[in-house]
């Protein structure tokens, strides 16, 4: 399987997670996606956001995504963050923007707010996130995140899913392992059919609480990677890219390793 692999500039978290740090680490160890989270800090230094702008003018990356602040819902739209983001995004030849879904908006409102931010050539991904704890809450937000792609993508609109893997496994959730594998499993199968693309967060952890001090490398920790991994060589749904949200450097380089033996993911 060959699948874009990168990073998120988290791994810069010793250098104030300076993205372009990050640009360095990825290019000299040969990953082919990064992921920048535009807070309003870095969208006030106009100096790094053209530096950012020259890194994607060089073709160095396959992809870039884009990472919001915040979640999607009507108070995101509304305020000064959103304005200077798009401003930036509507700078770039083309553009890929993250947001957070938000399980506490009403449908309506996310499907609205969707429509409002889908103009120009921006693609929109909505990243699984659970702001609630408990198994009842967690299965309902997931059946409500998987109505959004069902009613959001038209003719005009282009929402992709990216899937944060260890969110299912979160203590916070009391969802049995094999609970949070089947639901994998059920979105794995429902983009699938749909030929819908996904992007993978994976990290793994020794801690159900993923505190980031137990962070390890895919396959050292509690998450069962290799199950999961297992189900994607069988169905083959459409990956566009794995990103690893690690906030150190060799965690990721372990990490790329482990996922060649596991799964034979090579980066291109």
């Amino acid at each position: 399987m060959q699948i874009p692999l990168g990073v998120a500039n988290s791994v810069s978290s010793n250098f104030a997670y300076d993205p372009l740090d990050t640009v360095h680490y990825a290019e000299q160890s040969h990953f082919d996606v990064i992921q920048i989270y535009l807070n309003n800090e870095l969208l006030g230094d106009n100096k790094r956001l053209d530096k950012i702008r020259e890194v994607l003018d060089s073709g160095t990356f396959s992809t870039v995504y884009f990472h919001s602040e915040g979640y999607l819902n009507p108070e995101f739209t509304a305020g000064d963050y959103a304005a200077r983001l798009f401003a930036f995004l509507d700078s770039l030849e083309e553009s890929r923007v993250i947001i957070h879904y938000d399980e506490q908006a009403a449908l309506e409102d996310t499907l609205q707010t969707i429509e409002e931010i889908a103009i120009h050539n921006r693609l929109i991904y909505l990243e699984n996130y659970f702001r609630t704890a408990g198994r009842e809450n967690a299965e309902k937000n997931l059946r409500k995140y998987q109505a959004i792609f069902t009613l959001a993508n038209s003719n005009t609109v282009k929402l992709l899913p990216v899937l944060d893997i260890p969110r299912f496994f979160h203590q916070d959730l009391q969802l049995e392992t094999s609970e949070a594998l089947q639901w994998c499993y059920q979105m794995f199968n429902y983009f699938g059919n749909k030929r819908i693309p996904i992007v993978l967060h994976l990290i793994d952890s020794r801690d159900p609480q993923q505190d980031h001090k137990n962070f390890c490398s895919i396959g050292e920790g509690y998450i069962p990677y290799r199950e999961i991994l297992d189900f994607l060589k069988k169905t083959h749904p459409p990956l566009e890219g794995i990103v690893l949200e690690y906030e150190d450097k060799i965690n990721p380089l372990k990490s790329r390793e482990s996922l060649k033996k596991m799964v034979g993911v090579e980066h291109k």
